[in-house]
């Protein structure tokens, strides 16, 4: 070993002994050995050697140079290596430096040791409590931390989250302030909302995240986590499930969710409303639902509507109107549960609309989204009632009307599934027919199908020029839609909204044949449309999503109230069968059943032309389905 010194003016202390670690002025690292190892005794031979003053005369520069030479000769290379950190673990624990042999680096096979390369990582950087997160954590106390349950190999995970729930801008009032509901324990449909309505009475308010040590972190927090879990789950439905059913195209079901939900979010009648519809729309399915809790829930949005409609309101309360709306469609859909109660419900929505219109001068381009909505929903089912057999004079028929000047032009409206033409005809269909019924002559059929045998003259004339003007409107059937959905219309869509248009044509026909000019379901005019309409809609397709298809039930119920044919029927039986399985609409149960029911009697009674009014059939049994 040689022994190196920097200059020969340099003191003979220049070379060192710290700690067992021999260095050099040049930075010559030699590796630490243990003392009584042979490469040590070899250097201890050496180490006195520049401290002995008997050898003044050593010429170091001669030292210098040959330690250069053998250095760059046997270890140096060409260019300084850089300083790597990729050695093996056992030179990184002992700080010399690696070769990076592999399998065995120099150092680990000199020594006899096991040479094994890992990769460690480092994370460096300052302690949380002192990291700009840490800190805003700490300053701001919106910000809590939610406990987390570490499983194994966890070691303190945690979620940051808000601890002030969004909140609507105004709380609406507890439901159970009013209510005299006092039942012991309803289980809901979800196990883990098994709570009873008792004790778990809709608050409407936030509640904060529970911080106790062993709680578990929700799956999915988001911003209606306030709300119990058992209502959460049936705002979903009617989100996700029920709204489809009412949708004839997607941007329906979005307008529904972005209208009603922050609305009901900010009043309670609504809110308990829509769950009322959901849970409706769940017995209808066929899912687990309690009809005790349907109960009380409509109960208490009743009571909470009635305390709003007591309050003095100078300005229109959309609200208001959708609460209306949407206990007025809950008991359209359940299935004969509440007979004929859905016409109260309408009849007030048509009156707040009215009283509204009165003092409004309000043209359709200046409606917003929510009070565009809410008329055309009322305008889908109010048009509806007009061809429900009812022989009385809608109070809302006026109010139709000027709707439908303030809503635009004679388009496809894909809330309702046919054109917006049809509106004004569907009212003196219904006009024609109360007059029709007032002079009694419907009463006692002649036995042919005869139009000349309608007494009066007028009634007649102006049944004939309708008859023309929708056949001609058939004639020249060109489907036009709304301009915000018609870009985005499929074409698929377009062929279903327009055999549906057509079917609303058909079931015109019907009711001016049958409930006008008084001919009998055999008469080759009214099988005619019938055929139509079974054809038109079995050729419609029926998806899992918002699609034309939720719109058909008053045509089929109108073809079914006057098929003849075996096959006809077996026809419209199948596809009255398939909606329901589809949608799960309980007033398509209930109008099947009345079908069959018609069917029954004529066939019993030998009426197989058909003079049986099926209109009369149903104002004799106390019956007020509505095929909407």
């Amino acid at each position: 070993m040689c022994l190196v010194e920097p200059s020969p003016t340099i003191s003979n202390s220049a070379v060192t002994h710290k700690s067992g670690l021999y260095n050099t002025s040049v930075g010559a690292a030699f590796p630490r050995r243990p003392a009584g190892s042979r490469e040590w005794k070899r250097l201890a031979v050496t180490e006195n050697l520049p401290r002995r003053n008997s050898e003044p005369n050593i010429n170091y520069s001669e030292l210098i140079e040959r330690s250069q030479c053998h250095i760059s000769m046997e270890a140096t290379p060409s260019r300084p290596k850089r300083r790597s950190r990729s050695g093996c673990t056992e030179c990184r624990q002992r700080h010399r430096k690696c070769d990076e042999r592999k399998p065995t680096c120099s150092g680990c096979l000199r020594s006899g040791r096991q040479c094994v390369y890992t990769l460690r990582l480092t994370w460096g950087g300052r302690p949380f409590s002192k990291s700009r997160f840490g800190e805003c954590l700490r300053n701001d106390p919106g910000l809590v931390q939610v406990p987390f349950n570490p499983t194994s190999g966890d070691k303190g995970a945690f979620v940051y989250g808000s601890g002030k729930p969004s909140k609507p801008a105004s709380v609406p009032q507890q439901l159970s302030s009013d209510s005299s509901y006092t039942g012991d324990t309803i289980n809901f449909d979800r196990t883990e909302a098994e709570c009873s309505l008792s004790a778990a009475v809709f608050p409407l308010r936030p509640q904060r995240v529970n911080q106790a040590p062993n709680s578990v972190i929700p799956r999915n927090p988001y911003e209606l986590q306030w709300i119990p879990p058992a209502y959460r789950f049936l705002l979903d439905h009617f989100m996700s499930c029920t709204t489809l059913s009412l949708s004839c195209h997607p941007m329906i079901q979005r307008t529904y969710c972005s209208v009603l939900i922050p609305m009901a979010l900010q009043t309670s009648h609504l809110f308990v409303a829509l769950l009322s519809l959901a849970a409706t729309h769940r017995i209808c399915l066929g899912m687990d639902q309690s009809i005790t809790q349907l109960d009380w829930l409509k109960f208490t949005s009743l009571r909470q509507l009635q305390a709003a409609l007591a309050q003095p309101r100078k300005e229109l309360n959309h609200a208001v109107i959708a609460t209306t709306l949407t206990l007025c469609t809950a008991d359209i859909v359940s299935d004969g549960r509440s007979p004929g109660s859905w016409r109260s419900h309408l009849h007030g929505t048509a009156a707040i609309i009215a009283e509204h219109l009165q003092n409004a001068r309000n043209s359709g381009s200046s409606l917003s989204e929510a009070t565009l909505l809410l008329w055309r929903w009322y305008l889908s089912i109010e048009t509806i009632t007009l061809l429900s057999g009812n022989l009385v004079i809608s109070p809302g028929s006026r109010t139709v009307l000027q709707l439908r000047r303030l809503i635009g032009n004679d388009e496809i409206d894909d809330l309702t599934g046919f054109s917006t033409a049809l509106i004004p005809i569907f009212g003196d269909i219904n006009l024609l027919a109360v007059e029709s019924g007032l002079s009694g002559e419907q009463q006692c059929p002649t036995g042919t199908d005869d139009i000349s045998s309608i007494p009066n003259d007028i009634i007649r004339e102006r049944c004939f020029r309708m008859i023309e003007n929708i056949s001609s409107m058939l004639a020249s059937h060109e489907p036009r839609f709304r301009p915000t959905i018609d870009a985005s219309l499929s074409s698929l869509h377009r062929i279903d909204f327009a055999a549906v248009d057509e079917t609303y044509h058909h079931v015109a026909l019907l009711h001016l044949y049958r409930r006008v000019l008084n001919l009998p379901s055999s008469s080759t005019l009214v099988q005619k449309s019938v055929q139509q309409i079974i054809h038109r809609v079995s050729a419609i397709h029926f998806l899992h999503e918002p699609c034309p298809g939720v719109a058909v039930l008053q045509p089929l119920f109108a073809a079914g109230c006057e098929a003849c044919d075996a096959a006809d029927r077996d026809d419209v039986r199948t596809l009255l069968s398939r909606i329901e399985s589809q949608y799960g609409m309980g007033n398509v149960r209930s109008a099947r059943a009345f079908l069959e029911d018609l069917w029954i009697m004529r066939d019993e009674s030998g009426d197989f032309e058909g003079r049986m009014r099926w209109d009369k059939v149903m104002v004799e049994k106390g019956l007020d389905i509505l095929p909407y």
